[in-house]
């Protein structure tokens, strides 16, 4: 059946870009570029992690006013495969997964994909700056208004987050349960301004007995990149950086990616 979404595609011959497609014939840079200017931006979701195969489509909006989270980033992609290959396969083991927030979502893609992909997921929450907030927003419904099986026990939320805001991380940590057992973040680490901000919300939003935290970025801010470092090893009793025999980021060898736990 076509979706709602689908049927506008192809009414307005809309280019959709591929990104796996891409990358088989093309570098990773060519690719991202290619990537970065497509109005839309599709990615499989291979068997192995669903019932089916599945296709994630998200809008992006270059000319975002203020914000740089009008486009998929490299590292969102990233994240991606290492959740699915490291994370997902432990859920399936031992550790279970029920709620996640994607801090800095910009278009929503990881959030969307972890809601997707990882069984058991009660409540996922997508956050960023209110710039975003209604293309969050749409992603959401284009990727999710025609699923049927979704009840009121297994939700997906946009709500609007400034690391700066009392106003809003209190209005996070207040909601629900409060607290998250996986919090994402990717390429949040770009002013040494925001590092103190950003370490705050995600120690007030972690669940402090299973929660796991990972920030997947590539270095732009040189003193920014080594103070988040230094002041995460600090508030968190476990924070590593994953060793990149860990990593299969053969796509993009700059992103760099910690885990956290309180």
């Amino acid at each position: 059946m076509t979706s709602e979404s689908d049927k506008e595609e192809q009414q307005e011959h809309v280019i959709v870009a591929q990104y796996q497609d891409l990358l088989a014939k093309l570098s990773p840079d060519e690719a991202f570029f290619e990537m970065a200017n497509s109005p839309i931006v599709s990615f499989r979701i291979d068997s192995s992690s669903t019932v089916s195969d599945e296709v994630i489509r998200v809008e992006q909006k270059q000319e975002l006013e203020n914000s740089c989270g009008g486009i998929v980033w490299e590292s969102a992609f990233a994240l991606a495969e290492y959740l699915r290959k490291r994370v997902l396969k432990n859920q399936k083991q031992k550790t279970v997964i029920r709620d996640c927030i994607d801090i800095g979502a910009g278009t929503g893609f990881l959030g969307i994909w972890v809601h997707k992909t990882i069984p058991n997921m009660e409540r996922t929450v997508l956050t960023d700056t209110i710039e975003c907030f209604d293309l969050m927003q749409r992603n959401v419904e284009r990727n999710f208004s025609n699923d049927n099986d979704d009840s009121s026990s297994k939700t997906i939320d946009v709500k609007p987050l400034d690391w700066t805001s009392k106003k809003d991380l209190d209005a996070l940590a207040t909601t629900g349960r409060g607290k998250f057992d996986l919090l994402l973040a990717t390429d949040v680490i770009f002013a040494e301004r925001l590092v103190e901000p950003l370490i705050r919300c995600l120690k007030t939003l972690i669940d402090p007995e299973k929660g796991v935290c990972y920030v997947c970025a590539q270095p732009r801010d040189k003193l920014a990149f080594e103070l988040f470092q230094e002041l995460s090893a600090k508030e968190f009793s476990q924070f590593r950086k994953v060793p990149e025999e860990e990593l299969d980021f053969s796509f993009d060898a700059e992103c760099k990616l910690f885990e956290m736990r309180l």
